[in-house]
């Protein structure tokens, strides 16, 4: 499988494991980050490139992912991973908890999505997966914000669903449950994660659905056995 893919937030959690996931695929992935140094180093451990990319920036999403293209050529699929997670009341947030949720989760994802899918429709082929997340598929209280960011995404993800298969382009959306990264943790939430998906089990989903490339994998949602208990 000798295709460049992008993963976005990819120094930490699922999008660690989906780079690993990647290379034992025989994908060529690019792994992508805010902090550089975890880029440059992970990067020279796995032996991928490494780009630093902060997905709230949309000047560094058009600067980086034109670097991207013109140093390794055709990217043949984005997965947009990168995510922030915030929890409380709303009345308790700041402007800017806010404006940094929506610029990540949403913004950042749609940006991301518009800087390398018109080559992709230039080919005619290509796939695109954003991580969504349970939380777009009901409400529940102390997650608006986030929830409303993933929301969001799920309607931007659906629209481009049906707007690009006819293109050829694939556009999906992965809608996890509880996954065991530190997400939580630099949020300041505590969270049992003894219940969640592992990372590993979770990018094993997303390489399914880039994998076969005849099917559109729709709104595909997973989570731990042990997460119901």
């Amino acid at each position: 499988m000798d295709r460049n893919i992008v993963v976005t937030g990819a120094t930490s959690g699922l999008g660690l494991a989906l780079v690993e996931r990647l290379i034992e695929g025989k994908y060529h992935p690019v792994l992508t980050g805010r902090n550089r140094d975890k880029v440059t180093r992970l990067a020279a451990e796995l032996g991928v490139p490494g780009y630093q990319l902060d997905v709230a920036d949309a000047g560094s999403i058009q600067r980086v992912s034109a670097q991207i293209m013109d140093d390794l050529g055709p990217v043949d699929g984005l997965i947009n991973n990168a995510g922030i997670w915030l929890e409380g009341d709303f009345d308790t947030y700041s402007a800017e908890d806010i404006q940094r949720v929506i610029d990540t989760n949403a913004t950042g994802t749609i940006l991301t999505t518009h800087a390398f899918l018109p080559a992709m429709l230039a080919r005619g082929s290509g796939t695109i997966i954003n991580t969504v997340s349970t939380g777009a598929l009901y409400c529940r209280k102390l997650i608006s914000v986030y929830a409303a960011s993933k929301w969001a995404i799920r309607g931007f993800t659906g629209c481009m669903e049906v707007e690009c298969a006819p293109k050829g382009v694939r556009v999906m959306g992965f809608y996890p449950g509880k996954i065991a990264t530190s997400m939580y943790n630099t949020a300041g939430v505590a969270r049992d994660l003894d219940v969640a998906m592992s990372p590993q089990q979770g990018a094993g989903m997303v390489v399914t659905m880039l994998q076969d490339e005849s099917m559109v994998w729709s709104q595909v949602s997973g989570r731990a056995i042990t997460d119901y208990l």
